[in-house]
């Protein structure tokens, strides 16, 4: 994945990820990050602490991701502003809303 950092820069972060499950109808997969693999050396603190903390996160990534694309998201992303990642199966959360 690559954010667009508020100072314009850019950065890109890969993880081991594990494939929870594909949903057909929206053409994508239910994942959980595990670790980070990637060196994040010029990084600020702040930017490096946030990507960090997304190992154990779940998200719906689109399918086209498991080709190995980067997938362009914002900093909000990062801080939680834009709801991206989830602490638990995010389809339990969705089934308990309906």
């Amino acid at each position: 994945m690559g954010w667009k950092l508020p100072e314009g820069n850019r950065v890109k972060a890969t993880f081991d990820t594990q494939f929870v499950s594909y949903e057909a109808g929206k053409d994508r997969w239910v994942v959980v990050f595990e670790r980070n693999l990637t060196d994040l050396t010029g990084v600020e603190a702040h930017a490096r602490t946030l990507i960090e903390a997304l190992a154990g996160k779940w998200a719906y990534v689109p399918n086209e991701a498991r080709d190995g694309i980067t997938l362009p998201l914002k900093y909000e992303t990062l801080t939680g502003q834009i709801r991206f990642y989830y602490t638990a199966d995010p389809r339990a959360q969705a089934a308990q809303a309906s």
